[in-house]
This record gives C-alpha cells, sequence and structure tokens, in this order.
C-alpha cells in the first residue's frame, strides 16, 4: 500500500505478522490537520511496516506491504 497523498503519517494500526481484511484500517494519514484513514483493499498477511508515526510521505510512497494468505 503506498501514500494516495503528501501527508504525514499519524498513526499506525497494524503490525508485522498480523492478518487484515479488506477495509480493514492499517493506518492513518494527515494533510492540512485532516486525518484520513488509510484502509487495505486485500486480505492478507501485514509482511513490512515501512514507516513510523511522524514521517513525511509523498505521493506514492510505501507505507506496508500485505501479502495475499493463501
Amino acid at each position: 500500500m503506498r501514500a494516495p497523498f503528501a501527508g504525514n503519517i499519524c498513526e499506525i494500526s497494524v503490525e508485522e505478522g498480523q492478518t487484515v481484511s479488506a477495509g480493514d484500517k492499517v493506518a492513518v494519514m494527515e494533510a492540512m490537520k485532516m486525518q484520513t484513514p488509510i484502509n487495505t483493499e486485500i486480505d492478507g498477511i501485514v509482511t513490512v511496516v515501512s514507516v513510523k508515526v511522524g514521517d513525511a510521505l509523498q505521493p506514492g510512497d510505501r507505507i506496508i506491504k500485505v501479502d495475499i494468505d493463501e
């Protein structure tokens, strides 16, 4: 999952190894004092968390990696 816009990470809701379902909130980004939840689009397992709270991201920067749970 990648950043949809420029902003800061204000919350990480998952950990590596955690199972997620489509629609689950994985992080929250903030831009211009507006907080936007970042939701996963697939069922799977979080394999990499690439950011920490406070990181400034540009559009397309990696937030987390979710591998499909088979």
